[in-house]
């Protein structure tokens, strides 16, 4: 199965602090991975690098099995590899059809622009029905709507996001995990989900890592990491006392207030 995303030894540093060390993974054709751990683990920082939010300093990231290091964040979109950032960040000044429109900014010339968002559209019918009204005034689910639409408009190989569920309800979360599922049948869409939800996130991806630290701990398939003591404690919530040789580095996810900027 092809490697649509290999990330090698990326190392990060804001300043003189560094928040990720020699950090690896991989997610092939198809494939929907999760990466989850405690606020301040490096997750967003990480994505951040590979779509290159963030300079690439230290290691060696390929999309589609082709070198990135050169690349500015416009060719990374290029080469198939989109992120829906943490917070929506949609233009809150400009409408809904507007917003999907700069989407397809970089694959504009491919003519595909008004049959995507037809297809937003019927994924996501309440955008249909505020088309033309300003994105500002959308409650946070719709914006995370727009936010993923507005990647589709890319026609990406390989999709980013970063904490779609966070201050979504339950049943909005529950809506983005089921798009995210039906686009990965669709299209083959491959799927890097950092996920404050460690719950769905596990119910929607093949494979997982823990992060913590800037450091990824362990790593394996959805239903390995579900039975794994410690993510169990610490992530689902297990009732059983910790083992007396848990980690106390490892809290339990908060929702962040940080900003989408820093490193988490």
């Amino acid at each position: 199965m092809t490697k649509m995303l290999e990330v090698s030894k990326v190392n990060y540093s804001y300043g003189r602090a560094q928040v990720l060390y020699d950090v690896s993974f991989e997610a092939a054709e198809g494939e929907i991975v999760t990466i989850i751990g405690p606020n301040g683990a490096g997750k967003s920082t990480l994505l951040n690098v590979v779509a290159r939010s963030h300079k690439l300093r230290r290691g060696n990231i390929r999309i589609a099995e082709r070198g990135t290091e050169k690349l500015s964040q416009a060719g990374i979109v290029k080469l198939g590899c989109v992120l829906v950032p943490e917070g929506r960040q949609v233009f809150s000044s400009l409408t809904v059809h507007d917003n999907l429109v700069l989407g397809g900014y970089v694959s504009r010339r491919s003519g595909t622009a008004k049959a995507t968002i037809e297809r937003v559209f019927d994924i996501f019918p309440r955008l249909a029905e505020r088309s033309n009204q300003l994105a500002g005034t959308l409650s946070g689910g719709e914006q995370q709507m727009l936010a993923i639409g507005r990647a589709m408009l890319s026609r990406p190989k390989v999709m980013l996001l970063d904490e779609p569920s966070l201050g979504l309800a339950p049943q909005m979360t529950a809506r983005i995990m089921e798009v995210l599922g039906e686009l990965r049948r669709e299209s083959g869409l491959t799927i890097v989900l950092v996920e404050q939800n460690a719950h769905a996130a596990l119910g929607l991806a093949d494979r997982g890592y823990l992060m913590s630290g800037g450091r990824v701990l362990t790593s394996g398939t959805s239903a390995e990491l579900k039975a794994d003591k410690m993510v169990q404690q610490v992530y689902l919530g297990a009732s059983a006392d910790p083992a007396p040789d848990a980690n106390p580095g490892l809290a339990p996810e908060q929702p962040s207030t940080a900003l989408p900027s820093e490193a988490k």
